[in-house]
């Protein structure tokens, strides 16, 4: 046997063996395009992001206030990257019961390629393999998933052409789809600023356009997306029911009869210099956001990510975002207004239409 098919043999066999320990099904889907949205009025809470140490500090740390919905993570289609990152994270949830699960697909950044290098990869079927096997560990997990499938794909950093995007995207769903997966819903995540289109850096790679470049570009189609969503950062320190963007996708979920997640989030500090000693001053932008978020329907999720900025990363400047840290009017009013969005319970997943 060859060395290349020996290590795929192998590694079916890890993946049997791991997914075949699945938990107990007490859930059958009804509506396999259900999306798992709640009804109006309400929006999930999501914890994020990626390391499970830092949902657990929030969990011990910020106290009196319920277990978040779900829990945010990531992982990408490369080597042993899927088996590896999913079976750590059903470890971790099996720890808290009725939560969801929000997976980030990372697929390349301009800095270690061409633009759209790994979306080539997708589309000729190289990851086609590890998809199957990521397929199998979301079901496994008998829970509500969302699926974020080349977050931010707009993004300046991610230098995605719209084309390739779209065809990779797409790749993905009907892979995921091809193998009878129904708890995942699929996630059209924009970084919620201006779109970065790249003909002045890369005209090979990006046509001349005949109308403006809008968000638009990038979407795959109604079929393909359950949920649009976006990021909120530093804007989130100005009135977010005034801001343009926000304005452009409230408008375009009511017309695509979409829900919107707020998928990636944090209080951060806008400055350009490092500060160790920074935490949030205010609570400012946690009324921006949850008052966007109750004057807009369409809002129905909020992911927050609960990090230390600097600490973890020497290159950024975003400051220390943790809720626990934060003066104490901010961390009243965040136990104060969490309260009002849902939480993990008994009743949760009847909610989201997932029986």
């Amino acid at each position: 046997m060859k060395p290349n098919s020996l290590l795929l043999y192998l590694s079916v066999l890890l993946t049997l063996f791991l997914f075949s320990c699945k938990e107990t099904p007490t859930n059958v889907i009804e509506n396999n395009n259900s999306g798992f949205v709640p009804d109006d009025g309400e929006a999930l809470f999501i914890l994020g992001q990626a390391n499970e140490q830092h949902m657990r500090d929030y969990l011990s740390e910020v106290r009196g206030t319920p277990l978040p919905a779900g829990f945010a993570f990531y992982t990408s289609l490369s080597g042993s990257k899927p088996l590896e990152d999913m079976s750590r994270y059903i470890t971790f949830m099996r720890a808290y019961p009725n939560t969801m699960l929000q997976l980030a697909i990372w697929t390349g950044e301009r800095r270690w390629g061409n633009p759209g290098y790994y979306l080539d990869e997708i589309i000729e079927g190289k990851y086609d393999n590890n998809i199957v096997v990521l397929a199998e560990a979301c079901k496994s997990l008998d829970r509500p998933i969302f699926i974020r499938f080349g977050y931010e794909f707009d993004g300046h950093h991610n230098a995605y052409p719209p084309n390739k995007y779209k065809a990779a995207y797409t790749h993905f769903v009907d892979m995921m789809r091809s193998q009878n997966v129904d708890n995942v819903a699929y996630v059209w995540h924009s970084w919620g600023v201006s779109p970065y289109y790249g003909t002045e850096d890369y005209p090979e790679y990006y046509p001349e356009l005949t109308t403006d470049v809008t968000h638009e570009l990038w979407y795959p189609g109604d079929d393909y997306v359950d949920w649009l969503a976006i990021s909120i950062f530093g804007s989130g320190w100005g009135n977010l029911n005034i801001n343009s963007t926000m304005g452009y996708f409230v408008q375009f979920a009511n017309n695509h009869d979409k829900p919107i997640m707020i998928a990636e989030s944090a209080a951060i500090k806008t400055g350009n210099n490092r500060d160790p000693n920074w935490v949030i001053p205010t609570n400012t932008w946690f009324s921006n956001i949850f008052t966007f978020i109750h004057q807009n329907d369409a809002v129905k999720a909020f992911t927050y990510i609960n990090v230390d900025w600097e600490a973890d990363n020497s290159t950024t400047t975003w400051g220390d975002t943790r809720i626990q840290n934060s003066v104490q009017s901010a961390q009243n009013y965040w136990a104060r207004y969490i309260e009002t969005l849902l939480h993990a319970d008994e009743n949760l997943f009847d909610k989201l239409g997932y029986r």
